[in-house]
Parts: structure tokens; sequence; C-alpha cells
């Protein structure tokens, strides 16, 4: 089972914008919105009939329900009805190329909506959590990306064995693979959704390996799934972890919540702000002289720090005005009840204030980290800063502190002519990066170019020659790719030059079809997940090699036939 790299991951496909409920303009005041307790709604999965009888989403209640009733609350369940599909009917359909389970997901759409208008009908401001399991799952994905008008009610979702799992350039649920994907995109809120596959979950997909023979064990143990047993099913630490993460969201919203900002020291008495939908407006006296302040928030991310326990970072974007600038700051609040413990010192420096690169504020080790851009001597408000550094601040028992300057300073370059590849990237950079993470881990750009329907071969700047980097669509590393002139080898010291019998000695066992003109070794263990190396050979010597996910470690240029 995979959780962010361990249980799972960030669903692919689901959108989710939190806010106050959108049946009229006006926010609700703090004690209207404690008047309506969380609804949890359950949707049940395939060979199922009704959620109060999925032991998964049944589970995943009685965490839930447990652990917000700590925090003195009472949440409330809704059961959703829609039609049962075996996975006979769910695999025959797909495979047919008709709509397969298709009317009865938006049939479970349908549903959801209509329970969600009866019970805030009854008290406009509640807020929900969903929890979809293998077809509800699917259910939930469906909603979050088409209903915008209910979807700010939406504290959090849950899901587990997703048919439309779609993890870039990896692994792809059933419903992706036989043709029924829902069109995808990144959301800007994707820490409200956790996604959990188990490893060989044939509805998800983790662990098995893209191609013919693979896509027929699966649809195979799709058919005989049976619970409990089944790595389709649900329960133990996997739904206690369910449980507990809608019951983070829900015991604090944080886009929807009354902070205390000084639009990064641009006052020293902190200024109260509420957030309605993660954005907030300010007017009055103590703004530093402006009319008003906009900010946004920009980032939340969940961790845990030394003598502190879980705690949430939240990111601001503070515009005051009128002004042509914006300043960010980043403080610190406990998970469990939104109390404020600090934030990160402001940056003293004598050009203009540094921008925090959103994406990368986390926690790692105990420590708060961030990718920082500086102004440098030759940059301009116009151009932006130019100056990457990757700084860390840690808690010192009272406030947060800035690690020393060698944790702050401009990444190192990394001599990728030094690195060995495997099949999980090459060096420090690993299958699954950003192409912008990329370039922070190596200290140096990796400048975007043209490339096919799929894919495109990137070279780094500065080199090394004959090394490219396979980059999806979406800008995800895919694949390293080394070419001539290049002599870099794998990890196990085979490069450009050895021969077949060197590679079959060096991979003995594990090369899929020894005979054949490209050699291409596929080491065994739930870990590599279909990643392979390909080896081309020009009388029997190696003259390039492609490493990576198994779907792109082609060695041939992206968009080459």
């Amino acid at each position: 089972m995979r959780h962010s790299g361990y249980l799972g991951i960030v669903l692919a496909v689901v959108l989710v914008v939190l806010g106050t409920v959108s049946v009229s303009l006006a926010s609700p005041s703090t004690a209207e919105a404690s008047a309506c307790p969380v609804h949890f709604v359950g949707l049940h999965g395939l060979n199922e009939r009704s959620d109060l009888r999925s032991p998964s989403i049944n589970a995943t209640w009685k965490t839930f329900e447990s652990a917000v009733a700590a925090k003195g609350a009472r949440p409330e369940r809704d059961s959703v009805t829609f039609p049962e599909v075996t996975t006979r009917e769910f695999v025959d359909g797909t495979l047919k190329s008709r709509p397969g389970a298709e009317p009865d997901v938006n049939a479970g759409v349908l549903a959801l909506e209509e329970t969600m208008d009866r019970v805030a009908k009854k008290c406009p401001t509640t807020k929900f959590v969903l929890a979809g399991y293998s077809l509800g799952a699917w259910v939930v994905d469906k909603f979050l990306l088409t209903d915008s008008r209910r979807r700010p009610q939406v504290l959090a979702a849950q899901l587990y064995g997703d048919p439309q799992w779609n993890e870039p350039g990896n692994e792809q649920g059933l419903a992706v693979i036989l043709g029924r994907r829902l069109r995808t995109g990144y959301p800007p809120f994707a820490d409200r959704v956790q996604s959990l596959c188990n490893h060989r979950d044939p509805i998800c997909g983790t662990g098995y390996r893209a191609g013919t023979l693979d896509l027929t064990r699966r649809i195979a143990d799709t058919l005989n799934v049976k619970c409990p047993g089944s790595p389709h099913c649900y329960s133990g630490q996997v739904t206690t972890q369910g449980g507990h993460f809608l019951a983070s969201r829900a015991n604090v919203d944080w886009n929807n919540r009354l902070y205390h900002l000084t639009c990064d020291d641009v006052v020293s008495k902190a200024v109260p702000v509420t957030m309605r939908d993660g954005q907030g407006s300010v007017r009055g006296r103590g703004l530093g002289g402006y009319d008003r302040w906009e900010v946004k928030i920009q980032r939340i991310t969940h961790g845990t720090v030394p003598r502190l326990g879980d705690v949430t970072a939240v990111l601001f974007l503070c515009s005051p005005q009128p002004s042509n600038f914006a300043v960010q700051e980043l403080r610190v609040y406990r998970t469990a009840d939104g109390k404020e413990v600090g934030r990160t010192p402001t940056f003293h420096v004598d050009a203009l204030p540094p921008q925090y690169q959103s994406d990368t504020v986390r926690f790692n080790d105990g420590r708060l980290r961030a990718d920082v851009k500086f102004y440098g001597p030759k940059d301009s408000h116009a151009s932006g800063p130019s100056e990457l550094r990757r700084v860390a601040w840690s808690w010192d028992g009272s406030k947060f502190v800035q690690e020393p300057a060698t944790d702050a300073h401009k990444p190192h370059r990394i001599d990728l002519s030094t690195q060995h590849v495997t099949v999980n990237g090459i060096g420090p950079l690993k299958i699954g990066m950003s192409r912008s993470q990329a370039e922070q881990v190596i200290g140096a750009r990796i400048p975007d170019g043209l490339g096919g329907p799929d894919c495109k071969d990137l070279t780094v700047e500065g080199g090394p020659q004959g090394l490219l980097l396979r980059f999806s669509n979406d800008d995800r590393l895919v694949a390293t790719y080394v070419l001539a002139p290049s002599s870099i080898s794998t990890a196990s010291g085979i490069d450009r030059g050895s021969t077949r019998n060197d590679v079959l000695k060096t991979y003995a066992g594990a090369i899929e079809k020894p005979n054949t003109h490209d050699l291409v070794f596929a080491p065994r263990g739930a870990q590599f997940q279909g990643k392979v190396i390909t080896f081309a050979l020009d009388h029997n010597v190696v003259d390039r090699f492609v490493a990576g996910d198994e779907k792109y470690a082609q060695p041939l240029p992206c968009g080459g036939d």
C-alpha cells in the first residue's frame, strides 16, 4: 500500500475547490456554521448495493465519527443510493466500448447532489466529507469535477480503489486503461483529496505493469474480486487512516476561517482577516497607510514537528492596495484545533522581497522547508527574482528559526555525468519529479523544447552531452535517455559499448526476451512497478539505452517510430 509515496498519491483527476455553501453570496457567521454538524456521505463500490453494507465505508465512518467526537462535535451520516454494478458488468460494458458503468456513475452523482441539497435545505451552512470506495470513488471523482455549485460545500474526500486512478507517467485505474478516463488536471487544492490504492488492486492498478499480459491478468483478477481477502478490499490501517484524514479536515476548515496577519511585517500589529474560499479582503485602520489588503491562500500543507506534533502551514499572498507589489507570509498552526503556533521570520533583504515557490512549501524531517527565489543584482521587478535558494526552519521551543546559511544557499550544481542510471532515475533525479523540481535538485535549468504527442526529450543547460531527460507532456520526468557521446553507465556498470553478453550476464534472469534486438531489463519487486531499462544494440553492442516508466522507455526520440 502507498500514501504520498507509501500508501497513496494525490489523485490526478479530481478538482476540489473549498469554501462556504454557495446558496447565497453572504458568508455565514461562526455561530451559524457551528450550528450545522458536518455530514459524512459514503458511496459504495462494485458488487455492493449500499454504503451501509460496505465494510470500507462503515470502517471509515467509525474512525471519523470517533475522531470528530473527541473534539466535542457530533457529525452526522447520510446514505446515498444508486444502482449496484458487478465487476462482470463493469468489465464487459467497458470492453465492448459501451458506456459500461457510466450511467450508474451518473446516477450516483445525481443521488449525491440530491442528498446534499436535502441536508443544506435544513441547515444551509452544512459542510460535507465524502468517502468513495471503488465505483463510489468514481462517483466522487465525477462529482468534484463537474459540480462547481456544490463543490465548495466539500471539506475533504477520501477515496479507495479508484477506477479513475491516474498517476502521470505511472499507474492507471482500470476505467482509464479501458478508455473511460475523465477529463484530467491537477487541482489547486489537491490536499483536500486523499486516494489510497492497495498494492495489486486490479481496479486502481498499482503493482501491475503496462501491457497486454498484465491487462489480461488485471481483468481476470477484477472478475475474481471477493471481500475480504482481495487487494480490492480496504480495512484496518487503511480505513483508519482514511477516517483520520477526513476528521483532520472537518475539525478545521483552513480556507474559511479568521486569521491574523501582518502582510509580512507591513504593520507590527497583526490584522484580523476573514478568509472565504481561500480569499479575503480587509479595510479600515491599522493597514500601514493602505486602503485595503487583498489576501489569498497559496498553499496549505500538513506535517509533524518535534515538540509541536501535527501542524499545518498556510502560505498567504498579501497585496496592499493601492500598490503594485505583493508579499507572502508563512504561518504555522496546530492541525487539531487551528491554534497558531508561530510564523517564519521575514527575510531582511535590501532588494525586493523574495518569492516562495508555493508548491515546494512542505514539512520534511521535522522541519518546515521551501524553495525561495531571491532578487539578484541584475534582477528587476519586471523580470522577477532569479536566485533560487532552499530554505529550512526548525522549531527552537518558542519560535521558528532559519537554519544555518549553508542550508539556504543556492543549490550546488550536480554533475550528472558522474551519476548512474537506474529504473528510478539518475542520481538525485527521480522518476515522477516535475521539471521545476528536477531543476531545483540539480541546480541547473532544463529548457523546454519540442516533442511528440506524449513526451519530450530535454537537455540540461550546460550538459552533459548525450543525456536526455524525458518528460511527459504534463512536465513529469518519466525516463532518462543515454546516447552518443555519453559514457554514463547504469548502476550495475553497463554503458554504451557494453556487449550483449555483458548485459545478459549482469542482469541474468531479468531480461524479458534475451534473443531480441533490444534487451529489456525488468527488475522484479513491487517497488519497481513497471519500470525498465531498454538497451538498443548495434552489432551486439549497446548503442544507447533508456530507463524509466515502461511506456516511455523506448530508445527512440519522443514521437519517433
